[in-house]
Order: structure tokens, then C-alpha cells, then sequence
């Protein structure tokens, strides 16, 4: 579903990610610090407080290419249900709600439900949203392929 709201576009996407990890491995790989583990280039910046960890109300900021830095907020933060939820803006580019629901499939596999919601903060990005919207498959489908790798069979990410 895409939308224009005034102008701005909007989208809205839910993908699933599956894992051969079990639960317990699989959910903190969706935080800021467990991000580090299969995202090249992610290097969060720990604003309050000031250390890793993870819990609503962590705020802390990333660099996103081709858009500046993105100032994210966890609202939830509920491992024992595999819940977790995060809204991030980049100043006058976009902005975006991201809901992770991790479940176990089976004894040593899991799924992720992601689901993003995205709208543009100024022309400049409008055409950043859209192409997410159409991307979203794709996305999903380097989330399996990065932990798979990077998690699962342990090859090194090349750091920036």
C-alpha cells in the first residue's frame, strides 16, 4: 500500500525473515547491539543511556547512506514474547515505525515479522520511500541471507 499524504509519500510492508537459529538466539539479533552481527556498517550510537543494551526507551543514532543520520527510539522491548519496536527519523528525509515479532518454527528455527512503516519528510526522499516500498521483498530476503551468513555459517562481515 502506497499512499500520498500532502504531497509525502507513504508505505507500508510486512515481510517475514526465517532463521535456522532458535528462538533464544534468533530475537536479539534484533536489537541495536545484536544488529552488528549481520549488518555491514552498523554501527549504532548510544545516546541514553550510554551503553549497549536493550529496552524501551533506548535511544540512539545510525548513519544512513544516502540520507544522514537516523535518530531511533525503542518503544518495545519484550524478549520473552519476541516483541520489538523502534521508530527512527531522519531530519527532513523520512521517517519510520519498525515492529519485529520473532517466533520459534520448530525447535532450532525461527521467523521474524517485520513490518515498516515509512513516509517521506520531504520531496527530496519521496522517491527514497517509494523505491522501498517496491524493494521490500528484496530487502527481506538480504535480512535471511545476512544472518544466514553472518550468524548462522559465522563468516566475518567486511567492515566500512
Amino acid at each position: 500500500m502506497a499512499t500520498d499524504t500532502e504531497d509525502r509519500i507513504h508505505v507500508e510492508r510486512t515481510g517475514v525473515v526465517a532463521m535456522a537459529l532458535p528462538f533464544a538466539e534468533a530475537f536479539p539479533l534484533f536489537t541495536a547491539e545484536g544488529e552488528r552481527r549481520w549488518v555491514a556498517g552498523w554501527d549504532p550510537r548510544y545516546l541514553h543511556p550510554g551503553d549497549p543494551h536493550a529496552g524501551e526507551g533506548l535511544v540512539f543514532q545510525t548513519m544512513k547512506e544516502g540520507a544522514g543520520t537516523a535518530t531511533w527510539v525503542q518503544t518495545r522491548h519484550e524478549p520473552a514474547a519476541g516483541g520489538a519496536s523502534y521508530v527512527y527519523v531522519i531530519p527532513d528525509h523520512h521517517t519510520a515505525m519498525v515492529d519485529v515479532q520473532v517466533t520459534p518454527d520448530g525447535e532450532s528455527r525461527s521467523r521474524a515479522s517485520v513490518k515498516y512503516r515509512m513516509t517521506s519528510l520531504s520531496a527530496d526522499a519521496d522517491g527514497f520511500v517509494r523505491a522501498f516500498g517496491e524493494d521490500f521483498e528484496d530487502f527481506m530476503a538480504h535480512w535471511a541471507e545476512a544472518i544466514q551468513r553472518h550468524v548462522v555459517e559465522g563468516v566475518p562481515l567486511i567492515r566500512d
